[in-house]
């Protein structure tokens, strides 16, 4: 089979593709990006298989003349409020599986325009195949006792979603952009976290180990995060300037994802750790395998939980050195 692999040269992008060129099935692993000469010496040096490309993805003629001969489409690009709808619908266009990261769950109006856009070529698509969200559905779907919505049709509260990082290893400019102006909401950790400092985003909680990078995080937040679009910038800039510096102890997880629901008995949590920080670059390429493979009978924008079962999401922790908590 033949893959393309969007924002190859990132963080999340060079672990999707060093999963994807280790496996026997792929015949063909085509690593694009903006930064083509990233993306040139990545591919040279990961595996015979790979060829690369450079492109703007979010300009659909770009896009497009890539696609021909391609099983599915593998997107890590972000940010994803500016790109991942725009990478979708060309690639619905043009009859191709697409599974993408996403940073953050689209809007209902979004969701129902890229599904039927896939549903009409017969094709399938996922989008949030990262940590947050991503892993928080899986655990919320397949792990979490009474979250959420079950087969049988019961329905229970909500799981609410947490994301502990080490800021040296997790997440790019568009992160800490899109991150910098919660700085002021710290809040107190959700059941079963990990020891650091939570501060609430729309989406979830970010939580950050104590020390250099919650310091710093909080400082920048609460003044230049403050300062409304221009400051929310700035503090980007500097954290992801100062990314280096800010490094989590010794023993810290590189990132831990988590849910939690309340009931009438208390809490109920589960949550992943992810002490080698590869877990959302993993799940991006095992969901391009299976739309690839046509093991995915769906069709149209697929919920992930239909895509990676439970077994599936075991192993794929078990086999990344991950683990799945519950309490």
């Amino acid at each position: 089979m033949k893959i393309l692999l969007l924002g190859a040269a990132g963080y999340i992008g060079r672990i999707a593709a060093q999963s994807l060129s280790s496996r026997p099935e792929v015949g063909e692993l085509f690593l694009v990006d903006y930064n083509i000469r990233d993306a040139k010496k990545f591919a040279k040096k990961l595996s015979p298989k790979c060829r690369w490309g450079m492109a703007d993805a979010g300009k659909a003629p770009e896009l497009e003349r890539l696609l021909e001969g391609v099983h599915a489409v593998a997107s890590a690009v972000g940010p994803c409020a500016e790109y991942e709808k725009g990478i979708m619908l060309t690639c619905a266009g043009r009859g191709i599986h697409t599974a993408s990261i996403g940073d953050a769950t689209p809007s209902a109006a979004d969701r129902k325009e890229i599904h039927d856009a896939f549903r009409r070529r017969g094709v399938a698509a996922v989008s949030g195949c990262g940590l947050m969200p991503g892993w928080t559905e899986l655990l919320s779907a397949h792990i979490l006792a009474g979250g959420g919505n079950d087969r049988a049709g019961r329905q229970g509260p909500d799981p609410r979603r947490y994301l502990f990082c080490s800021l040296d290893r997790f997440g790019g400019y568009a992160f800490f952009r899109r991150a910098a102006g919660n700085a002021q909401k710290e809040m107190p950790s959700p059941p079963g976290s990990p020891a650091g400092c939570y501060f609430g985003m729309e989406e979830g909680f970010i939580g950050l180990a104590p020390g250099r990078s919650s310091g710093s995080y909080r400082t920048l937040g609460k003044t230049l995060g403050s300062l409304g679009k221009v400051g929310g910038e700035l503090s980007a800039a500097f954290m992801f300037w100062m990314r280096g510096s800010m490094k989590a102890a010794e023993g810290t997880p590189v990132a831990v994802a988590g849910v939690w629901s309340e009931g009438g008995n208390g809490s109920a949590s589960a949550s992943v750790e992810d002490p080698k920080g590869i877990l959302a670059g993993v799940l991006l390429a095992e969901v391009a395998l299976k739309l690839a493979s046509g093991a995915v009978a769906g069709k149209g924008l697929l919920p992930l939980p239909d895509v990676i079962g439970r077994a599936d999401a075991e192993r794929i922790a078990n086999a990344s050195g991950g683990k799945i908590i519950t309490q």
